[in-house]
């Protein structure tokens, strides 16, 4: 088992995923059946309960084996993390309160990519994507790992129009959807895409529900089939945002 050549984007069968310890029961166990190993994140004090435990908002990984993570990380989280073959680094700021005090660790890397609010990242975070040679896109989207649902390096799916131009200039295919109100989250009018799926191989995207369920159901599974991936479902009710199922290793 070794942590991905590429974050995020498995080659093959992922073997270890993150999680927020939230996730419900029957998704829980569905999630086991396709992963051996899953790792909760824990509550950290100071974010806003309905996503106090979501990984997106605690931790971002900028390059093989490197996780940069909130000061305040849950020990048992990190000796987990740690255990699979990852070098924790502390980042400078503890997320907290209300946007935008709470995205210093949202941020999405896409291959060679790295999109965030570069106002508001964590100097920690943006210090490891310039020294693995990301290309690093401003936007003024917060919660930019919540808002991309990646498929693969040169895909991915997203409700943010900024995100979605930056994508393209970037040369990335991208699929620009509505905000998918049927998305789940406690105290939020609605969650996102990104925050809601995670890839558990490199052909297979996982969603924390059943697709079916999202408005924009057809136009994601014409992309997916575009790029072989098959989607999975780990529930048969609505979408939930629990923060992103994040692949941490593979064999």
């Amino acid at each position: 088992m070794k942590p991905l050549n590429s974050p995020y984007i498995p080659d093959s069968t992922v073997t270890a995923i993150l999680v927020s310890h939230d996730i419900p029961e029957g998704m829980l166990s569905a999630l086991r059946e396709l992963v051996p190993v899953v790792v909760t994140v824990m509550d950290l004090a100071g974010l806003p309960a309905p996503v106090r435990s979501h990984p997106d908002m605690q931790l971002v990984i900028p390059c093989e084996g490197i996780i940069v993570h909130s000061p305040a990380l849950n020990p048992q989280t990190a000796e987990r993390l740690k255990g699979l073959g990852y070098v924790l680094v502390p980042g400078e700021k503890p997320p907290a309160g209300n946007y935008p005090g709470d995205i210093p660790y949202n941020v999405a890397v896409v291959g060679r990519h790295a999109f965030l609010n570069t106002r508001y990242t964590d100097p920690v975070v943006l210090g490891w994507l310039k020294k693995t040679g990301k290309t690093i896109s401003h936007v003024n989207q917060g919660y930019a790992k919540c808002s991309v649902c990646i498929l693969n390096e040169d895909a991915v799916i997203t409700s943010d129009a900024g995100i979605y131009r930056a994508a393209r200039a970037n040369n990335i295919d991208v699929l620009l959807i509505p905000p998918q109100k049927t998305i789940s989250i406690p105290g939020y009018e609605y969650g996102f895409i990104g925050g809601s799926t995670g890839l558990v191989s490199g052909n297979r995207l996982a969603f924390c529900g059943d697709m079916n369920t999202l408005e924009s159901a057809g136009p994601i599974l014409s992309f997916l089939q575009k790029h072989g991936i098959t989607p999975v479902m780990l529930g048969t009710g609505p979408v939930r945002d629990l923060g992103s199922l994040i692949p941490l290793c593979t064999v």
